[in-house]
C-alpha cells in the first residue's frame, strides 16, 4: 500500500529473541560486591520482586550503558555489572525472558518461580559462580 508508514513489529511492542548466548547484565549494589568480592546475594530476587530478578538483556545493550541508564537515568546505586548468559540461567534450571518496557527496551528477567524459596541461595550460587568465571564486565572503579 503506497502511503502507509510499516512499522517493525519491534517498535510496537513484540518482546525482542534472547539467544543462549545472550549475556544478561546483572547490576551489583556496592553492599553485594564488598572489596570487589561478588556475592551470592547479587542473585537473589528480594521479596518485592516476585521470583523474578531484573536484568538487561546484553544483546540490545552494553555493560557500560546498562550500567549508565541503572545509575543515571533510574538513580540507583550500582558499581559493577556481572552477567550470565542464557544458556548458563537454563542450566540451573531458572528460566529468563525479555521484558522490556516503555523507556526499558532492554529490560529482561531470570525468574526463579517454580522453585521453592529456600532454594534460591543455592541457585543464586550457581549464578555467582558463572558470572565470577566470566569476569565483571564493567566497573565503576
Amino acid at each position: 500500500m503506497e502511503g502507509v508508514l510499516r512499522i517493525p513489529e519491534r517498535e510496537v511492542g513484540t518482546k525482542p529473541d534472547m539467544s543462549p548466548a545472550t549475556n544478561l547484565l546483572r547490576q551489583v549494589h556496592p553492599d553485594f560486591n564488598p572489596e570487589g568480592k561478588l556475592t551470592s546475594q547479587a542473585f537473589m530476587p528480594f521479596p518485592k520482586d516476585e521470583g523474578k530478578l531484573s536484568v538487561y538483556d546484553g544483546d540490545q545493550i552494553s555493560a557500560a550503558d546498562a550500567y549508565k541508564h541503572y545509575t543515571e537515568v533510574l538513580g540507583y546505586r550500582a558499581n559493577s555489572v556481572w552477567g550470565v548468559s542464557c544458556a548458563e540461567v537454563a542450566t540451573t534450571g531458572l528460566k529468563s525472558e525479555p521484558e522490556p518496557s516503555e523507556g526499558f527496551p532492554s529490560h529482561a528477567l531470570i525468574d526463579f518461580n517454580g522453585h521453592e524459596e529456600r532454594d534460591f541461595r543455592k541457585l543464586a550460587k550457581k549464578l555467582k559462580a558463572y558470572a565470577i568465571a566470566r569476569g565483571c564486565m564493567h566497573s565503576s572503579r
